[in-house]
């Protein structure tokens, strides 16, 4: 064999270890960098799809556009916002310290993502009804988790629901 095949095999070995081994969960403290990337990612990314389907979603029907236009704009905003809050279902350094903790964020990511797949699903369908009731049900999700892990909420871009 050659040194040359050697070589390739040596570096693919390397490479499926790396791969195929699981992440050690985070210890001590988050860094400050990993906080400032969560943070930009809900602030360029997950904020700014969940505020135009909000808009798009209790206030198209008054846009003197083709609500057909209005439905297209609500699935690519709905399509960004899934795969904003897929990398949050990713996210690596979670603001917290313990495995309970992890926990909890993990579960609220999932919950999202799963909330996020069906309000796209209803877009698709017209369906009105769900579709408001999943962004209602979305904005909750999202401020018990900011509640929990303590980050300031001022209000909720999401109309309350009527009781």
């Amino acid at each position: 064999m050659s040194r040359h095949a050697t070589s390739r095999r040596a570096l693919l070995a390397l490479v499926l270890t790396a791969c195929t081994k699981a992440p050690a969960p985070p210890s001590g403290r988050p860094s400050d960098a990993g906080m400032a990337e969560l943070a930009a990612l809900m602030k360029n990314q997950i904020n700014p799809a969940f505020s135009k389907l909000t808009f798009l979603v209790f206030h198209g029907e008054g846009l003197q556009e083709d609500q057909g236009a209005v439905r297209l704009d609500m699935q690519r905003a709905a399509t960004q916002l899934r795969g904003s809050i897929s990398e949050l279902r990713d996210w690596r350094e979670l603001p917290t310290q313990s495995n309970e903790g992890r926990e909890v964020f993990n579960t609220f990511a999932t919950s999202v993502d799963r909330q996020s797949q069906t309000l796209f699903d209803a877009i698709q369908r017209g369906d009105e009804v769900t579709v408001q009731a999943q962004m209602q049900d979305m904005a909750d999700t999202c401020n018990n988790c900011h509640h929990f892990f303590r980050l300031k909420i001022d209000d909720s871009v999401v109309p309350g629901r009527a009781r």
